[in-house]
């Protein structure tokens, strides 16, 4: 595939970031501040799939990064899809870290 046809994947991933930064801290905090129940599985879901539509856009921003397109643009889709990924890794580090090296009772 030709470099120039690579814009596309680039096109994809930046506009999957823009969705998963606006979308996803926005249904996080609605989700926070709700107390009614019958929204919760809705915006539950709904930060679900942007999480997994920023899982799908990760593969093509590390594609997108061999296109000619901008640089800043590839960078930013690149940082942006993998966030998801890597706040759940630090989540589950610091609960394997708070598991294994409490004071024992």
């Amino acid at each position: 595939m030709e470099r120039k046809n690579l814009r596309v994947f680039t096109k994809i991933s930046f506009f999957t970031a823009l969705t998963t930064i606006i979308l996803m801290p926005f249904s996080i905090y609605i989700l926070s501040r709700t107390s009614d129940e019958s929204i919760e599985p809705f915006l539950g879901s709904f930060v679900l799939l942007t999480f997994i539509v920023s899982l799908f856009g990760l593969p093509l921003s590390i594609v997108s990064m061999f296109s000619k397109e901008n640089l800043t643009k590839r960078i930013f889709a690149l940082i942006i899809n993998s966030l998801p990924v890597i706040v759940v890794i630090y989540g589950l580090t610091m609960e394997f870290i708070d598991e294994f090296f409490q004071v024992a009772p």
